[in-house]
Order: C-alpha cells, then structure tokens, then sequence
C-alpha cells in the first residue's frame, strides 16, 4: 500500500524564548528536561493555534456504534463521524419520506372509508340476489339449465346499508345468506362464453368483498341504477345478463355506477400501495445511512494517523514537527 506522508514544521520561537531560564548562556545545549517542559507547557497551544486537536478530530470513532446510531436514526452516525453535509442530507431524506408517506397513506385511508360507505349505500346484497334468482329461472327457460342450489332468501330485518348497527344474530343471518347465493354462483353460466361465474360473493364487509362488487361484471346488477331486467308483463330482458357484449366490446347493461365505483376504489387502492412502497424507502434508507456511519468511521480510522514530536537543534530552539500519514 503507498503511503502519503506530510510533514508540517511548526516554528515556536516564542515557545523557546519562554522557557529558556534568564541566567542559561547564550548557546547553551538544551537539556531533555527542558524539551519535555517546552512540549508539556508549549505543543498543545501551538497546535491549537494551528487549528489541530487531537482529543477532537483524530479520535478514533467506533464503528458499531456509528451504525447502531444511523440504523436507528439516519444522519445520528455521519455526525457522530462529523460529516455534516451527509447527516444533513441522510436525515432530510427521512424527513421528506415520512411526510409524503404519512399525507399519502392518509389519503389512501379516507379514500378507502368513502368508497366502503358509497358500496353500503350503492351495492344492495338483497337485489342482487333477487337478479340472481330469476336469472337461474332464465338460464331453466333459455338453456334447460338445472340449478339444484334452492333460491336464496333475503334475511328480513337486516339494514345492508348499517352494517355497524348488525346484532350477531343478524351477522350470523348475513352470513347463511351469503351461503346460499355462492351454492347458485357456483351452479350458473354466462350464455355469450358457456363459461361458470369465475368469482363468488365474499363475506360482508372483506376487503375482497369491495373489490369484486367493482371489478367483475357479474355483480353489476347489485348497484341502484342497474336496468330493470324483468318487462311489466314479467318477460325478460336484455338486462338479465350483464356480460352481454355489445358494440365494440362494451357492456352496454353495466351502469355508470359500477364504473364510476371501480375508479374510486383503485384511486384509493393505488394511493394505499403507494405509501406501503414509500415504507420500503425507511429501511433502505436507515439500512444505507447505517452502512455508509459504519464504513466512514472504519475509513477514518484506517486512512490517518497523526504525531506530534517536538524537533530540536542542539544549539537552537525546539520547533512542532506534525506528521499526517494518509493511506491511498
């Protein structure tokens, strides 16, 4: 390893003038009692002077601890290490990462407890299961298609739009219903690709339970402003099937409702993931600032080493020889 080695000569003539006594001959040889009284009395005031303190800048730094200090908060460690612009920007970039993931993940929050209150108001259990049960009777009178699973039956008394206010009997209730009108799913068909309903009704109030309401056709017929799908004279209409298909591959029974449902609830969803990225971003960052105290501290204690001597002729006045050795 090449080594850099400065050496800076520190002249102290008032250091000399100051401790050789009144009554010595001019000329007179220094003794080593009087060199190790000029360094003791003299060298730290003159290096002082200089703008050096051992004690403070040359203090070896502990590594553990500047990267306990940075894992905990980032920036701790780099000042720890007295590399400021490095704390500064290490915490600053905390800072910013909180603040945008807190306003982000509130966002995401309030938009996810508006869209749960718009589907307890918009998505009716009860008149989807109403569509569901003469769907079944569409499908036996189209298709001959058998359905074994009973109707399901619209449990009396219960406020799907107040799910907060439900006893347990009532839940208990919500829940059997919600059996029955899964065994039809799973017995049903959509006429235009023959193919079984791909999704089934989640439990109330899941997270899975908002996202299909949403996102799959086939519970379209759920929301309020859905088209009537039975005529005054109890005939069906093109309505009774919400897949159907219809100029350039739109679903022209679908309501504005459903759509306009599907975009609030990914706004908020997508603001949701967002701030759980940004989280991310705490680790890597209290991770990084961690490893960067760790590695400035080794550096700063492998790369200089410094001495302070005193040199002296023997008929002249002692000077500071400061010696910094840095490893490139």
């Amino acid at each position: 390893m090449r080594f850099l080695l400065v050496v800076l000569i520190l002249s102290l003539p008032e250091l000399a003038s100051a401790q050789v006594s009144p009554s010595a001959p001019e000329g007179a040889a220094w003794s080593p009692t009087e060199l190790r009284s000029a360094l003791l009395a003299g060298i730290s005031t003159q290096a002082e002077r200089q703008g050096w303190n051992p004690r403070r800048e040359d203090k070896a730094r502990s590594i553990p601890l500047a990267f306990g200090m940075s894992a905990l908060l980032p920036g701790a460690g780099q000042a720890y290490n007295r590399t400021w612009t490095k704390a500064a920007a290490a915490l600053g970039l905390e800072a910013a990462v909180f603040t945008v993931w807190s306003l982000t993940k509130s966002k995401g929050l309030s938009g996810e407890d508006d869209f749960r209150a718009f589907a307890h108001q918009g998505w009716d259990p009860a008149r989807y299961s109403r569509w569901l049960n003469d769907y079944v009777v569409y499908l036996t009178d189209e298709f001959g298609h058998n359905v074994s699973a009973p109707p399901a039956m619209v449990p009396s008394g219960v406020d799907f739009t107040q799910p907060g206010a439900w006893t347990d009997q009532e839940r208990a209730a919500v829940n059997a219903f919600f059996n029955q009108v899964r065994a039809i799913e799973r017995q049903v068909f959509h006429p235009e690709t023959l193919a079984t309903f791909s999704h089934q009704l989640p439990g109330f109030g899941e997270q899975q339970y908002y996202e299909l309401i949403g996102k799959y056709f086939q519970f379209a017929p759920g929301w309020g402003d859905y088209p009537e799908w039975r005529a005054s004279d109890g005939s069906f209409t093109v309505a009774i099937d919400p897949e159907r298909t219809g100029a350039g591959g739109s679903k022209p029974n679908v309501s504005p409702t459903f759509f306009s449902y599907a975009e609030d609830h990914a706004a908020a969803q997508n603001l949701l993931r967002t701030a759980s990225h940004l989280s991310s971003l705490f680790v890597v960052n209290h991770l990084l600032a961690a490893i960067d105290a760790a590695v400035t501290a080794k550096l700063r204690n492998d790369r200089i080493s410094t001495s302070m001597t005193l040199a002296y002729d023997r008929y002249g006045p002692p000077s500071t020889r400061l010696s910094v050795v840095i490893r490139l």
